[in-house]
C-alpha cells in the first residue's frame, strides 16, 4: 500500500514542477523514480493475484480498484498539464497594443509621399530600432535611393536581409560608416547627394553613458553639428534629427547630449543661409526596441523571474516602434524651418503595471510563478519623465499627433554654436570624465551659458 501511495504522490509532484521549465522535462528528469514505481505498483498487482488464489484473500479487487485509481489520476494531471503548458504565451509574442492599452492605428502618410518619391534618402544608426524600421517605411515610398548607414555590418546585413522580399529592394544601399568620422560622411555626401537626412544614429542607453559623457559628446552633439554642416554644404532639402522627452530638462547625460543636439539643428536653423529644412523630433520610450524594458522582462519571464523594476512609482512614455516612425515620416513633411515637435505618446505608464501585464498575458500569476524585485533607480535615471522644460510651450500642428515645441527664450546664436563645439572639443583632448559632464550642463542650461562664454 505504501508503494501506491507513493506512485500517487510522484503524480501531485508534477504541479511542484517549475512553471517556466517545458512540463515534458519531468518524465526525462525522473525516468528512473517513475519506472521503479510502475514496477512496483505490476509486483503488487501480481503478488495481489497469487495471494487470492493461493489463500483466497479478497486483495484482487482493492488491487484493481487502487490500480484504476492511479490510472485515473496519471491521465487527469497529463490532461491538467498539457492544458496548463498550452495556455502560456511566449513573452516574445506578446501584442504591444495589450501592454499599451490602446490602439495603435497605422497613419495615412499622403502628405510624405510628394516629397519622399524618387529621392535620395540617408538614414543614420539604419542598423538600431527606429533606424531599420525607418528603412522598411521608407522603402514603401519608392526613393530613388535609400542609403542605410551603421557602423554595425551584422545589423545592415540582417536588415538587408529582412528586407528581401520588398519590392524597392534595389533601392536599398548599405554603407558601413561611423558618423564621427567626418572625412567618410564627407565623401559620402559628395558621392551619393542625399536629398532627405534622417539622423538616428546615437548612444541612447542612460547609465551606461553616466561612465562615458565623452561618447555621448562625440556622436550624439558633435557629430550632430558635423552633420547639420554637411547638409547645408551639399543642399539636402530635409534634415531630420531624432531626439527623445528624456531631452526636456536634461538630468543625464544621454538627455543633455541629445537637448544639445536639439539646440544646434535649431540654431543652424535659423543663423546659417542655405536651403535645407531643419528639424528635430521628440519621443519617448520605443517600446519592444534593444535594451527597452520589454525585451528584459521577456528574457526575466522565460528565466522564471525575477523581474527587475527600479521603483515601484516610475513612470515612462511608451510608443511603438512603427507608430513613432510613421509619425516621425509624417513630421519630415510638415515640420517648419528649425521646428521643434513632440510625439502623442498617450499617457505615461507604470513600469510596475508593465511588468505585471506581462506576467499575466503570458499565463502566469505574480508573486506566485514569477516575482518582482525592486532595484533602486540607476544613475542618470529619474522617477517620471517631463515632456516639456519650464521655457518651453506645446503648441497643436495640423496633425493631431504631432505638437511644436516653442520656447520662451532665444535660442543661442550660430556663433555660439561655433564657440560651444571648439570648447566641447578641447574638453575632449583631455581625460577628465567629470569636466566633460559638467561642461555638456553647462551648456544646455542658459542661466549658466553667458558666464561660460564669456568668463
Amino acid at each position: 500500500m505504501k508503494y501506491f501511495i507513493d506512485a500517487i504522490t510522484a503524480v501531485f509532484s508534477f504541479k511542484e514542477v517549475r512553471i517556466n521549465r517545458n512540463i515534458t522535462d519531468y518524465p526525462q528528469q525522473h525516468r528512473v523514480s517513475m519506472l521503479l514505481y510502475l514496477i512496483v505498483m505490476l509486483l503488487g498487482f501480481n503478488t495481489a493475484i497469487v495471494l487470492h488464489l493461493l489463500v483466497g484473500m479478497y486483495i484482487l479487487p482493492l488491487s484493481v480498484t487502487l490500480c484504476i485509481l492511479l490510472c485515473l489520476f496519471l491521465s487527469f494531471y497529463r490532461i491538467k498539464a498539457t492544458s496548463f503548458s498550452s495556455s502560456r504565451r511566449s513573452p516574445h509574442k506578446l501584442n504591444v497594443a495589450d501592454l499599451l492599452e490602446r490602439d495603435v492605428v497605422p497613419l495615412e502618410t499622403s502628405e510624405a509621399c510628394a516629397s519622399l518619391k524618387g529621392q535620395v534618402i540617408l538614414v543614420t544608426g539604419a542598423a538600431g530600432s527606429i533606424g531599420s524600421q525607418l528603412c522598411r517605411q521608407l522603402l514603401d515610398y519608392e526613393p530613388k535611393l535609400l542609403i542605410a548607414l551603421d557602423m554595425n555590418e551584422t545589423g545592415l546585413f540582417d536588415l538587408a536581409e529582412g528586407l528581401r522580399p520588398h519590392p524597392h529592394i534595389a533601392s536599398l544601399y548599405l554603407h558601413i560608416g561611423d558618423i564621427t568620422n567626418v572625412q567618410r560622411m564627407t565623401r559620402l555626401f559628395a558621392d551619393k547627394q542625399p536629398n532627405i537626412v534622417f539622423h538616428a544614429a546615437a548612444y541612447k542607453h542612460v547609465p551606461l553613458l553616466e561612465q562615458y559623457p565623452d561618447l555621448a559628446i562625440r556622436t550624439n552633439a558633435l557629430a550632430t553639428y558635423h552633420l547639420c554642416y554637411l547638409a547645408q554644404q551639399y543642399a539636402v532639402a530635409h534634415f531630420v534629427f531624432i531626439s527623445t522627452d528624456k531631452a526636456a530638462e536634461p538630468v543625464s547625460v544621454m538627455g543633455a547630449s541629445k537637448r544639445l543636439g536639439e539646440l544646434i539643428v535649431q540654431s543652424l536653423a535659423q543663423s546659417m543661409s542655405g536651403t535645407t529644412r531643419f528639424c528635430a523630433v521628440r519621443f519617448g520610450n520605443v517600446i519592444g526596441s534593444r535594451g527597452s524594458v520589454v525585451p528584459i522582462f521577456a528574457r526575466q519571464i522565460e528565466q522564471g523571474g525575477p523581474l527587475t523594476v527600479t521603483d515601484p512609482k516610475a513612470t515612462r512614455y511608451f510608443m511603438t516602434i512603427p507608430e513613432a516612425c510613421e509619425l516621425v515620416i509624417l513630421t519630415s513633411a510638415i515640420a517648419d524651418q528649425g521646428g521643434l515637435y513632440l510625439l502623442d505618446m498617450g499617457k505615461p505608464v507604470r513600469i510596475i503595471d508593465l511588468a505585471e501585464k506581462m506576467i499575466r498575458l503570458c499565463g502566469l500569476q505574480v508573486d506566485r510563478d514569477i516575482h518582482i524585485v525592486y532595484t533602486g533607480l540607476r544613475p542618470g535615471e529619474r522617477l517620471h519623465e517631463t515632456l516639456a522644460g519650464a521655457d518651453e510651450e506645446l503648441v497643436p500642428t495640423t496633425h493631431s499627433k504631432i505638437s511644436c515645441v516653442t520656447h520662451k527664450d532665444n535660442l543661442p546664436t550660430f556663433a555660439m554654436i561655433v564657440q560651444w563645439i571648439e570648447t566641447l572639443e578641447d574638453s575632449l583632448e583631455h581625460e577628465d570624465v567629470m569636466r566633460h559632464r559638467e561642461l555638456l550642463f553647462e551648456l544646455v542650461r542658459e542661466q549658466e551659458l553667458i558666464s561660460v562664454l564669456t568668463g
